[in-house]
């Protein structure tokens, strides 16, 4: 099927004006590009399949206007199955397609899709990286991501706080010279690390570059490695400086 948009916007138009909904329009779209030359290939390589069904969806939304993303992830569902929930996240963020849609919008999407519960959410957490600023003043801070325990959840840091103002401005890895002990966020962990948590898990060295543990499933929270409670001292209310975290989920 040809991949110029505004081909495709000409194919469409006429079809609109006979009355067709979108999905009828696509469908008797690529019904004649398949009959086109009187074959059916019977392999497309699935880069061509993307190609073709984000050419039409950029079609649609200008043929169909308005159009919003919980329709288009029906009609692309259903004319091209082989598309994944992750491929059709990414057609519907295209430019010029809806490249704002919210990560509730796109998980709406592809529930009504047909998609179920588990793939919707995993397709959502890889589309949608989350980068947080997290302080060092404050304990176990939401990320906003709930990790499914079925993909790779990759962490980074970057930044310089303290948990100590004594021992001066630390980055992610916090400071080896003194290892944390009972009470803090991590003991045995450098004081003033970046630590993690998902879930009622226990804790987890993040530090500059960390991952989460395979299996683990739940909300993930961040904190400095530091006397949480007070009971050595000031615990939080002394520290100062924050850190920018990036968090990225690979396709499982």
């Amino acid at each position: 099927m040809m991949m110029d948009v505004q081909h495709i916007v000409s194919l469409l138009a006429p079809l609109k004006q006979q009355g067709m909904s979108p999905l009828q329009a696509v469908n008797a779209l690529l019904s004649q590009a398949s009959a086109g030359d009187g074959s059916v290939a019977l392999v497309v390589p699935h880069e061509a399949i993307i190609a073709s069904s984000e050419a039409v969806a950029r079609a649609l939304t200008q043929v169909f206007a308005p159009l919003n993303p919980a329709e288009l992830a029906m009609i692309l569902h259903e004319s091209y199955p082989a598309l994944s929930a992750l491929d059709i996240g990414n057609v519907i963020l295209a430019a010029e397609v809806f490249p704002d849609t919210p990560a509730a919008v796109m998980l709406s999407a592809l529930t009504g899709a047909g998609f179920d519960a588990n793939t919707a959410a995993d397709a959502v957490n890889v589309l949608y990286p989350i980068t947080v600023t997290v302080q060092s003043n404050q304990p176990w801070q939401a990320t906003g991501l709930h990790v499914t325990g079925r993909q790779s959840t990759q962490i980074s840091a970057q930044g310089s706080w303290t948990a100590n103002p004594a021992t001066g401005m630390v980055g992610p890895a916090g400071n080896r010279a003194f290892i944390a002990i009972p009470g803090y966020t991590l003991p045995g962990a450098p004081e003033g690390a970046l630590v993690a948590r998902i879930g009622d898990n226990a804790p987890f060295l993040v530090g500059t570059l960390g991952q989460a543990p395979v299996g683990q499933s739940g909300q993930m929270h961040l904190c400095i490695n530091d006397d949480v409670n007070g009971i050595y001292g000031a615990g939080l209310k002394d520290n100062h400086g924050t850190l920018e975290v990036h968090i990225v989920t690979q396709p499982s």
